[in-house]
């Protein structure tokens, strides 16, 4: 508790020193910038002389004391100016002509992986813009049938994209809705799966009896389909 005592008390004398060191400097540049201004006005009195006359004194009294004035005013705002905050609009954050560029993701992953959109688990709920050459996906199991019923086929068809683990062909929406509607769908026996396989890549009937679907879209941007 003592040694807890003693530092606080420590403390406060530093900062009592600190504070006193302060007022010291402020002083002394206010008596420097005084001297500067007296001997100023001192040296502009006429003749120079201790007989000047009653005005050109109160001249030199005024030219003084407005010389005070100023150096104080002066000390002041140079220490407001010195810890002033940052104004706001300055800086990265708050900038407003700082102007920082996004990178273009769908760019950058076209780049990376080509058309190619990873496994159709992750195109749950996704729209995608396609070029001509169209988009492709994996991860279809022996269960799996992945058609487009909005592709031009007629009533009851689809386009067969993929059924099984085999060839997936690439999803254009290029003609019909400039937005298609992709599902996969998956089906007890693979027997069923296996008859489609044939049918890849060309319209077929709809495929039925298929459970937990899956849905994603594809935009054609060559024909002004947008997501």
């Amino acid at each position: 508790f003592v040694f807890r005592a003693t530092m606080a008390v420590t403390a406060v004398q530093q900062q009592q020193q600190q504070q006193r060191r302060a007022r010291t400097g402020r002083m002394l540049a206010v008596l420097a910038a005084s001297a500067g201004v007296f001997g100023t006005a001192f040296s502009q009195l006429p003749g120079n002389s201790k007989t000047a006359p009653p005005s050109a004194r109160r001249q030199f009294l005024t030219a003084a004391t407005a010389g005070m004035v100023g150096a104080a005013a002066a000390g002041d705002a140079g220490a407001a100016e010195l810890f002033a905050p940052m104004p706001t609009g300055t800086g990265v954050t708050n900038n407003p002509k700082f102007q920082m560029k996004m990178p273009d993701t769908e760019a950058l992953l076209k780049e990376k992986q080509g058309n190619f959109l990873g496994r159709i688990t992750w195109l749950k709920g996704v729209c995608v813009e396609t070029d001509p050459e169209g988009k492709t996906a994996k991860g279809v199991s022996d269960y799996v049938i992945v058609f487009d019923a909005d592709a031009p086929c007629g009533e009851g068809k689809a386009f067969i994209h993929a059924a099984g683990p085999g060839k997936f062909e690439p999803m254009t929406a290029a003609a019909g809705p400039l937005v298609h509607r992709y599902t996969a769908e998956t089906f007890d026996e693979t027997s069923y799966v296996a008859s489609y396989s044939s049918k890849v890549g060309q319209c077929a009937d709809l495929p039925k009896g298929g459970a937990d679907p899956l849905s994603w879209e594809i935009a054609s941007r060559a024909r002004g389909g947008k997501c």
